[in-house]
């Protein structure tokens, strides 16, 4: 049975100056998420009360497509531009918006279905205003703009909970002894790690069906389209500018009639977009010079809809991308779902590992003359270390997406809001917060007590013995409660057809310590016995044993205290012959 000494001391007080300052941190995300939790509502607001406004019939008066905007400037860019007339409280009004902001289309065919939708001199319905008659609209804003609210309001409630963190009233631990919790236990972070694989897989599979399945769909649907003579309006190669260099994309503008009417169009293929290269767009605008003519393939369900090229096109292949997300997303629910439980046993019912076989090694006595002496442990990771590591992978990942989010509030304040865009970046913006608040969880695990651990020798043989002893500084009145462990684990790497993966198995824990009583909590020693049968530190090629001593403090409404400590333990030790 493992001897347990404490040294009671003194407690100390948590610095004003670490308060501060991680409240100052804490404050930068509540200013942004506030900036923006008022930007998004007042759109909201504003969208929000079109659904009071009186709904009223109206008149076309005209509807057109036009490649300038109201400003007058060529943003290569279609605009549906409308005006239509109705009559409020006996007066006769006169409005040209569509909706609160000015649709703006890269594809002619949306634009013109609105064109379709209201045509001139037909009937329709507008929403007037009642406290300013002048003002209507056709289309009435969004009603899930508001949800957009939540996304800003992490922020605040990060900075809201880690300023009240820093500055709460601290509970005295008192002497109230609390059970040993159960020490069969799961691996930690499965079901997290699953849920994280799987958004993976649906974002994946989302972006595999938009740029690969339905693309395909619509070519062998366009099989059946019926070919109609076009004459080329006008055509060009659009270059779209961006942060990370320019892209380009082919605008090729043709009119077709169909059951006696004439149509517009600008789609040359079914893949669309932009992609950087420009010699290839420009020998297929060569192809259609202003015009010219040609044939485009017109769908016979919405005469809007034409095409110039049905047929499949190498680029294509470029929508099998995704799937590399589906094929890791799977892969690791896998890895997930095969990991084992962890059993943590104790000093009582300690067990071999089924995996690891026993290594008869020997080391003599004299041999051990040289590690004989106190060793001052190191964690494995530190907590530094940690918090350097997520900031890190932090603004990389969400430096990321934060390019694609600019574009579309860009995109959003000239034209409609882009919804597949903003619903497809959606996981990647949780992952990013998800890191962030990581972050924030090491640097509030910065301020935890610091263990130092020291044992006597630095390296012991299965069986031998060891002096451990440990001292805490720091907040010590935030611990409820401090436990020792010596914990023994193995690592076993295989590769299972293309897939490699890493079992882990814990087949020896060993409790040293666990206090509840804060004044006992600041320094103590302890002496350990390694089991005699068990496994040694060993590395191999895709095996190995890893023995560490683990410090874990509980603390209430703040990171726990969690650090591991590897040490040495040696083949059994006999005497030199």
């Amino acid at each position: 049975m493992n001897n347990f000494q404490v040294e009671s001391s003194s407690k100390s007080s948590p610095g004003v100056g670490a308060r501060i300052l991680a409240s100052l941190f804490f404050l930068f995300f509540v200013g942004m998420g506030l900036v923006f939790v008022w930007l998004i509502s007042r759109e909201a607001y504003v969208g929000l009360k079109t659904w009071t406004w009186n709904r009223k019939p109206c008149e076309i008066i005209s509807s057109e497509v036009r490649q300038r905007d109201r400003d007058g400037r060529q943003t290569g860019d279609y605009y549906f531009e409308v005006r239509y007339q109705y009559d409020f409280s006996g007066h006769r009004y006169t409005s040209d918006r569509y909706g609160l902001k000015a649709p703006a289309f890269q594809d002619y065919s949306k634009a013109g279905r609105l064109t379709d939708l209201y045509r001139a001199e037909s009937r329709a319905v507008c929403f007037v205003n009642p406290s300013a008659p002048n003002e209507a609209v056709l289309r009435r804003g969004s009603l899930f703009m508001p949800l957009l609210v939540l996304f800003p309001m992490v922020f605040v409630a990060i900075g809201v909970l880690g300023i009240y963190s820093m500055w709460r009233p601290q509970l005295a631990t008192g002497d109230k002894q609390k059970a040993i919790s159960d020490r069969a236990v799961r691996p930690p972070g499965r079901t997290i790690g699953v849920c994280f694989f799987m958004i993976f897989v649906l974002v994946g599979s989302g972006c595999f069906y938009a740029f690969f399945v339905l693309p395909l769909f619509k070519m062998l649907s366009a099989r059946q389209w019926p070919s109609v003579p076009c004459v080329v309006i006008s055509s060009e190669v659009r270059r779209h500018s961006g942060d990370h260099g320019s892209t380009y994309s082919v605008n090729i503008l043709y009119s077709y009639e169909f059951n006696g009417r004439e149509f517009k169009a600008n789609r040359y293929n079914f893949i669309g977009g932009s992609s950087s290269g420009s010699n290839r767009k420009y020998a297929i605008v060569a192809k259609y010079p202003p015009g010219s003519r040609s044939f485009c393939y017109v769908n016979p369900a919405d005469p809007t809809e034409a095409v110039l090229e049905r047929g499949f096109r190498p680029a294509m292949w470029i929508g099998l991308i995704p799937l590399v997300f589906v094929l890791v997303g799977l892969a690791g629910v896998r890895g997930m779902l095969r990991g084992k439980y962890a059993l943590g046993l104790s000093s009582k019912d300690i067990a071999t590992s089924k995996k690891a076989s026993p290594i008869s090694g020997t080391l003599p006595e004299s041999c051990l003359a040289q590690i004989n002496e106190p060793l001052l442990l190191k964690p494995s990771v530190p907590p530094l270390g940690k918090l350097i590591a997520a900031c890190i992978f932090a603004l990389f990942w969400n430096g990321i997406v934060s390019v694609f989010g600019i574009n579309i509030i860009r995109h959003w304040s000239s034209g409609p809001f882009e919804w597949f865009l903003a619903l497809f970046m959606v996981p990647f913006v949780l992952i990013g917060l998800g890191i962030i608040v990581a972050a924030i969880y090491f640097f509030l695990a910065l301020f935890n007590p610091r263990p130092h651990l020291t044992i006597t020798p630095g390296a012991v043989p299965l069986g031998g013995r060891f002096r451990i002893e440990w001292e805490l500084r720091g907040r010590l009145e935030v611990l409820e409660r401090l436990r020792v462990r010596l914990v023994g684990r193995e690592e076993a790497t295989y590769q299972s057809g293309k897939n490699t993966a890493t079992d882990k198995n814990v087949f020896a824990d060993i409790e040293i310590a666990d206090i509840t009583y804060s004044q006992e909590m600041r320094s103590g020693s302890s002496t350990v016995t390694v089991p005699a049968h068990l496994m040694h530190c060993f590395q191999g090629g895709h095996n190995k044993v890893i023995w560490a001593l683990r410090v874990q403090g509980e603390i209430p409404r703040w990171p726990d205290l969690d650090e591991e400590f590897p040490i040495s333990i040696l083949p059994a030790a006999r005497s030199c012959t």
